[in-house]
């Protein structure tokens, strides 16, 4: 595949270009996520439902799903409603990465901003009405279906599933994430959706809500989408801005096909940050 199928945007190219990382970090799971605490919300961020039953959240279920429990409080961050035991662990990271924590190569603010957040049945019955056409459809290797996960069936409806705007500033946004958003309990789990980050922590810092007993427990980095893995195609997030879906669903600085963890500068960043910024996924 030649490197060219992935746009660079950085001035300075990485001294080498691979497209599907080092074979030999084949294995590597990653760290356990969540080593980091979640900010404190003050009870004036904090919004409660009119129903004071709350709002149902949804847990897929073999080829069905089931209601897990009510939410009555959420965050709005960016606009975007947030289950209030996530949002501590997104705002602690929005605040580290504005602060320049963890940086990368000296630059410092870096804005990660919440595109999506928890979504009600009929929100993610609106996406899913979207599309008429059969939600698997592939034609010449390209996914042309429904993207969407049929209601019910979303990690957007439990709320442990944030979108981020991964594209801005040149795809720094994605590449701090890469390197440290495990640090706050959260991990990509659509290779082909690298705005998508859900929350597999240990819930450390807060106590475990009664809402994820049972089926939430802490993951590693690398658990759902692998540090190497085949080569896969990214065009799929086109389906969402060609059904008026909202920005930021999309990766437009992403073309062809590549292993989902290369960054915009045609490096693997897991790579490049071994090479960097060695024991950077060290707890």
């Amino acid at each position: 595949m030649a490197p060219n199928n992935i746009p660079g945007t950085t001035s300075t190219p990485p001294p080498s270009v691979v497209t599907c990382a080092d074979v030999t970090q084949a294995g590597d799971v990653g760290p356990t996520v969540g080593i980091e605490s979640p900010a404190a919300i003050s009870a004036t961020d904090i919004t409660t439902t009119e129903d004071p039953a709350g709002e149902p959240l949804y847990l897929r279920d073999a080829q069905s799903f089931r209601e897990i429990g009510r939410a009555t409080e959420f965050v709005t961050i960016n606009g975007k409603k947030v289950i209030k035991e996530v949002a501590g662990y997104v705002q602690a990271m929005i605040t580290a990465a504005k602060n320049g924590e963890h940086s990368l190569d000296g630059i410092g603010t870096i804005t990660i901003e919440v595109s999506d957040g928890f979504r009600t049945m009929a929100k993610q019955q609106e996406y899913w009405d979207k599309s008429p056409t059969n939600p698997t459809a592939v034609e010449n290797g390209v996914a042309t279906g429904n993207p969407a996960a049929r209601p019910g069936r979303s990690n957007h409806q439990n709320g442990i599933a944030i979108d981020f705007n991964v594209s801005a500033q040149n795809g720094r946004v994605f590449e701090w994430l890469t390197k440290n958003a495990w640090r706050y309990g959260f991990i990509r789990t659509v290779t082909s959706e690298r705005w998508h980050w859900e929350y597999w922590g240990n819930w450390e810092g807060q106590e475990k809500p009664t809402w994820a007993e049972g089926w939430h427990s802490a993951k590693t980095m690398f658990s759902s989408v692998g540090r190497v893995h085949a080569c896969n195609n990214m065009q799929r997030s086109s389906w969402w801005t060609s059904k008026d879906a909202p920005s930021p669903h999309s990766d437009a600085q992403t073309g062809g096909r590549s292993n989902s963890w290369i960054g915009f500068g045609n490096e693997h960043l897991p790579d490049k940050f071994d090479r960097l910024y060695p024991g950077w996924d060290s707890t």
